[in-house]
């Protein structure tokens, strides 16, 4: 038999998710008789090869095999030996009969058509997601049409490679004979079957998708020491029952299965009394932590009244930036006097809490809306404040009860004495709430201009109801549309600290003092409050920020009973779930109701990540102003209630696109969002939203797949880094070779409105010459691939692949060796989930036709048809905005690149060239515009390095630059003479760069740090800035250093650190990312120029690494020098080398101080490098904002 292929990755990424993963050989071995072998001689050599590449994976929740298998449809095995049963396998509480030994040959009955048939058909009656089952479906009466073959009533939708591979496969015929019915059924029924296609991947065969099983790997129970068994982020805990199999529901044993006593399932005698001790929680790896789990060791060991953090606080005291096992700070407790075991119902028991949520900011962001008040849903508006109100209050917040609508009758649940109690804090609360006037509180801590408040207007001053009724916003004044007033109402945000001073004010008239428990507690829920708002776009506020350092003694509410002094460990921790689930609400649900309330959140197209807080009535004044001038600049018809009738009862389902703004400098840029149906209900929306997603999605690939197999549609379109180093490289490296260069004339243009101002008709003709409509036809392959990363993260990836009949290959086992040796695939699993063989170009532009000329936008409450222009929210815009002005291209310019380049990224034309006429006329032709293409340049955003005679364009001039500069294109600087591409850092100016920077910190902050410094380094350090072919002069060295942002992105993630992490607590993790970073720096580089020596003994050669770390250390100093407060722990060791703290922390690292280096580093290289650096470095560094 050929030897299997070895594919370690694959065979690592399923052992993870199954409960066995065993060769085909030994799975039949084990049910069959010892003196029979599945592979015989003589047998063919696809047999022996299915044999060899086979995995038979064995889910989690997999019944158990056939204990009799009679290899028959119906029947009993013959030949089993009487005697004793014998165990097939064990483990995970269940031991799983294996039947004797064979003595006879095993019949077989069916053939393999019919078993699959047969397969197929139950699999589509369970309604189960199994790969075999694949595009088919039960017969119904709208789709009706003849059963497959051997089936009563199963339709076939879409083509299953796979399948039919299988079914028409004449090793899988052998199997079946060697193996009868009774086993191939369970392997492709019950079973997960891969095949290994070498050298490292594979593909599924049946099953459960293995993407469906990564998203729920939580949920499986994962080994631990001793035997037992846990679910990931559940502990097992003494407790008034014992313990069970935490990490899935408790089952009675099944058939075959027989229960060992003291095994997993056994069960101890209820305790006469309740424990109040909690035994040592164990990780995944049977780490025992301490007895208080929330907590980390300081002070508040002795303390038992703060809460402090368990991961983050301890994460920068490990070497390597990690922190101890995963512990659960507060775990699931129950009631009154013990510890319940942890349990996957999905009700909480009585007198537990429910689960916490995260705060995020996106739950705040983009509430539409003109009155400002709070909606009448509100829970806080629809209690009454009294004690049946306190009571529903209280059951939502701590016991997950959800809110009734009015009217619907309520059956009053009985509370534990706890919570009993804490009725009347509550209803004082409500009545708080009832009493705040909001208005009030609004207009004195983010007041508005008096031109913008509108005459005999006023706030709502009755509580929690928000503005009157009869008031709207202020109308905007005719005629005073302009950028002026734009720009006047764009400045009157309210700042963070404004919307900070509401909600306190809020909160502190909300909140009884007894809730509090103290002073302290209520400033360290504001701070976080502060920081709430503090967080960028995709922020997020987790429960143990909330709870940390909060004192749980304070607050005498969360005791179980009123005169208990000694306060058991359980007490204490089940204190902290209350506590913690009080102060999630708190902000998560009463804090961001506010500002939904209050404010249209929004980020800006200047300050990225950042948020901004506008007032509702400021924003509805900016909206209406935003609509207008859309409405002029854009071509748009409004739809009459026929027309939108009409569009309805089309099929398919048209898209509708809801318009919003985002602000700029100046005014505002509009945003459409493509994530709606016209006439879609709420229950098929999803369903319709699915089915246009996938069409769109078929068309994208369609169109890619025409731009890979004829590039010259394109034109001198890049669409990435990539492409752009690509291009340059092949017109520098030819010029350098040819001897001194000639001066170059650069002409960078921009197109005003590029994806609002195309044609639709032109654009439908390039899009027909790119399908061909009438003689293509296409095969679309969808399939998803599931990988394992480097640090055990699983990857999913859903693609699809697109070819004709001329390059298809037909096979799985075809297909992903294909992809292999074009190198897009490597250690990972492939499932095809369709494969279309017959798309026809021309439904495929009919649905183009249909996308571009029925484009619907929904702009306040109306609906209208954009009649000239793509859709900007589409992710067909970018190439179908490529694709007409690459026809442009070939039309207008054909020689252009002649003795020079042409590139464009979308619609930015860069144009370099030795010919000074060929410039000025490409210039002309631009800024007079393309009609027939809708192409006008945009002066403001023009730039040459010539001079241009006004009279030539118009009376216009764009910008003029000198003939020798650095001359700016697409976040790129082009050196005019020596042709060197840097980095432009000017989109940085003036701004703080934490506005466009997002890290997820977390349970290992520090870790996920240095990631992201890492990887955002890697996109940084590309080829097109590291390319040392021909001559780099050492003045660009400067230019190289590691990307300047880098620095002043390490010290943006040092203060995002939670918990107040000081740096000065664990220098050599910090040293240790400076030194990584340094190392990476030149890795990148060396990896960019492969086959080139770089350096050479005595730091001597064009960029030797002892250069690349002084240049990394000297930008480090640079930067944290002017924090010397937050980095004097590393200063010192940076210059000299000097580690007089580490006698307490060792620290022995790769890292090489700057004075060391100085003496390694010839005098020459050290000066050029100092002459270098510090002018760019430093201009750099003042500009961006801390």
């Amino acid at each position: 038999m050929p030897r299997a292929p070895r594919c370690r990755a694959v065979r690592a990424l399923l052992r993870d998710r199954y409960r066995q993963v065993l060769p085909l050989a030994t799975f039949v071995r084990r049910l069959g008789p010892e003196d029979r072998r599945l592979v015989r001689r003589g047998d063919p050599v696809a047999f022996r090869a299915l044999v060899a590449q086979c995995l038979v994976c064995v889910p989690w929740d997999a019944q158990p095999p056939p204990a009799a298998p009679s290899f028959r449809q119906v029947g009993c095995l013959r030949g089993l030996q009487s005697g004793p049963p014998r165990w097939w396998w064990r483990g995970w509480g269940r031991t799983y009969l294996r039947p004797q030994r064979l003595r006879s040959p095993l019949p077989q009955v069916s053939c393999l058509k019919e078993l699959v048939a047969r397969v197929v058909q139950r699999l589509c009656e369970r309604g189960a997601r199994n790969v075999l089952a694949f595009g088919f479906a039960l017969l119904d009466g709208a789709r009706g049409g003849p059963p497959v073959a051997f089936t009563t009533s199963v339709r076939s939708y879409l083509p299953n490679t796979v399948t039919d591979t299988l079914r028409g496969s004449g090793a899988w015929g052998l199997l079946l004979r060697r193996v009868g019915d009774d086993v191939l059924t369970h392997l492709l029924a019950r079973c997960a079957l891969y095949l290994l296609v070498p050298p490292s991947c594979a593909y599924q065969v049946c099953g459960p998708p293995l993407y469906d099983l990564c998203t729920a790997a939580a949920a499986r129970p994962t080994r631990r020491a001793g035997g037992t068994r846990t679910g990931l982020g559940l502990t097992r805990q003494a407790g008034n029952g014992g313990d069970g199999e935490a990490g899935g529901p408790r089952e009675l044993p099944a058939k075959g299965v027989r229960r060992r006593r003291g095994g997993a399932g056994g069960r101890p005698p209820p305790a006469k009394k309740p424990r109040h001790g909690l035994e040592p929680e164990r990780g995944t790896e049977g780490q025992a932590p301490g007895a208080h789990l929330g907590r980390a060791p300081g002070r508040s060991d002795s303390d038992p009244r703060v809460m402090t953090p368990t991961r983050a606080a301890t994460e920068a005291k490990s070497q390597e930036g990690n922190v101890p096992r995963t512990r659960r700070p507060f775990p699931l407790v129950g009631g009154e006097g013990g510890v319940r075991s942890p349990s996957w119902r999905p009700s909480h028991p009585q007198g537990e809490p429910g689960p916490r949520a995260w705060a995020e900011t996106k739950q705040f962001l983009y509430c539409s809306g003109s009155k400002e008040r709070l909606r009448r849903s509100f829970l806080l508006c629809s209690l009454p404040p009294s004690l049946a109100g306190a009571q529903r209050l209280v059951e939502t917040i701590f016991l997950g009860s959800k809110p009734r609508p009015p009217g619907v009758p309520r059956r009053m649940r009985r509370l534990p004495a706890r919570y009993w109690r804490m009725r009347p804090l509550f209803r004082e609360l409500l009545e708080n709430h009832v009493r705040c006037p909001y208005g009030a509180l609004l207009r004195a801590h983010c007041p508005l201009p008096a031109s913008t408040t509108p005459a005999g207007s006023g706030d709502q001053e009755s509580p929690g109801v928000g503005a009157r009724s009869g008031e709207r916003p202020a109308a905007t004044p005719e005629g005073d549309a302009g950028s002026r007033r734009l720009v006047q109402l764009l400045r009157q945000h309210s700042s963070p600290w404004q919307v900070y001073g509401l909600l306190r004010a809020c909160l502190r008239r909300l909140v009884p003092a007894g809730l509090w428990g103290s002073r302290h507690n209520e400033r360290r829920f504001l701070r976080n409050v502060k920081k709430l708002l503090s967080l960028g776009k995709h922020g997020k506020l987790s429960p143990q920020e909330l709870t940390w350092k909060m004192k749980v003694q304070d607050c005498a509410w969360l005791r179980g009973s009123p005169g208990a002094r000694c306060v058991p460990a359980a007490e204490h921790r089940l204190r902290e779930a209350v506590l913690a689930r009080f102060l999630c609400w708190l902000m998560g649900a009463y804090v961001v109701e506010v500002l939904r309330a209050f404010f249209y959140v929004t980020e800006t197209t200047f300050q990225k990540n950042r948020l901004f807080f506008f007032r509702k009535r400021v924003w509805s004044q900016l909206q209406s102003v935003g609509i207008r001038q859309h409405l002029e600049r854009v071509q748009l018809r409004e739809l009459s209630e026929a027309d939108v009738r009409r569009l309805q009862e089309d099929r398919p389902a048209l898209p509708t696109s809801k318009l919003r703004f985002v602000p700029k400098p100046s005014g505002l840029r509009p945003i459409v969002n493509m994530g709606d149906v016209v006439g879609a209900g709420k229950s098929h929306r999803d369903r319709k939203v699915q089915h246009l997603t996938s069409q769109v999605k078929t068309l994208f690939a369609v169109l890619n797949y025409e731009r890979l197999r004829r590039p010259g549609l394109l034109g001198a379109s890049v669409l990435g880094m990539d492409d752009i180093y690509r291009a340059w490289q092949a017109f520098v490296l030819p010029l350098r070779a040819r001897g001194p260069v000639a001066p170059l004339y650069f002409v960078k243009v921009d197109v005003a409105g590029a994806y609002d101002a195309l044609p639709q008709d032109r654009l439908a003709e390039v899009i027909a010459n790119v399908i061909r409509p009438h003689e293509n036809s296409y095969c679309v392959r969808q399939y998803a691939v599931v990988q394992r990363t480097a640090r055990g993260h699983v990857r999913k990836s859903f693609k699809r692949h697109v070819s004709t009949f001329t390059d298809l290959q037909p096979y799985m086992r075809q297909f992903v060796e294909r992809l292999q040796a074009a190198g897009s695939l490597r250690d990972a699993v492939v499932i095809e989930q369709s494969c279309s063989l017959n798309e026809a170009g021309g439904s495929l532009f009919k649905l183009f036709l249909r996308l571009v000329h029925n484009h619907v936008v929904r702009i306040g409450g109306r609906s209208y048809v954009q009649c000239q222009g793509v859709p900007q929210g589409s992710i067909l815009s970018t190439l179908l905005c490529s694709f007409c002005y690459g026809d442009m291209e070939n039309e207008l310019f054909p020689g252009i690149q002649r003795d020079g380049v042409l590139l464009r990224f979308v619609d930015d034309f860069l144009l370099v060239t030795p010919h000074l006429p060929r410039a000025k006329a490409f210039l002309r032709t631009l800024v007079h515009g393309v009609p027939e293409y809708g192409c006008l340049a945009n002066l403001q955003k023009t730039v040459v390095n010539f001079p241009v005679e006004d009279s030539g364009l118009g009376g216009a001039a764009p910008l003029q630059l000198p003939a020798h500069c650095l001359f700016p294109w697409c976040g790129l600087l082009l050196d005019t003479r020596t042709l060197e591409v840097r980095c432009d850092h000017s989109s940085y100016a003036g701004t703080s760069i934490r506005a466009s920077l997002t890290f997820k910190q977390g349970f290992k902050p520090g870790r996920n740090m240095r990631r992201k410094l890492l990887a955002v380094l890697r996109l940084k350090c590309h080829g097109l800035f590291l390319d040392l072919q021909g001559a780099l002069p050492r003045a660009a060295w400067g230019g190289w250093a590691p990307d300047r942002a880098d620095i002043p992105r390490f010290h943006a993630c040092v203060l995002q650190l939670p918990f107040n992490q000081p740096v000065g607590r664990n220098p050599s993790f910090f040293l240790r990312v400076i030194s990584d970073t340094s190392s990476r720096c030149h890795a990148l580089l060396r990896a960019r120029n492969a086959g080139m020596s770089l350096g050479a003994k005595g730091a001597s050669g064009p960029f030797p690494s002892e250069a690349a770390q002084w240049l990394c250390l000297h930008a480090f100093l640079l930067k944290l020098a002017r924090h010397r407060v937050t980095y004097s722990c590393l200063l010192g060791a940076l210059r000299t080398g000097r580690r007089g703290w580490s006698a307490r922390r060792p620290f022995v690292s790769r890292l090489v101080a700057r004075a060391r280096l100085c003496r390694r580093l010839p005098r020459a290289t050290l000066a050029a490098l100092e002459a270098a650096a510090d002018p760019a470095l430093t201009a750099d560094f003042k500009t961006i904002l801390d």
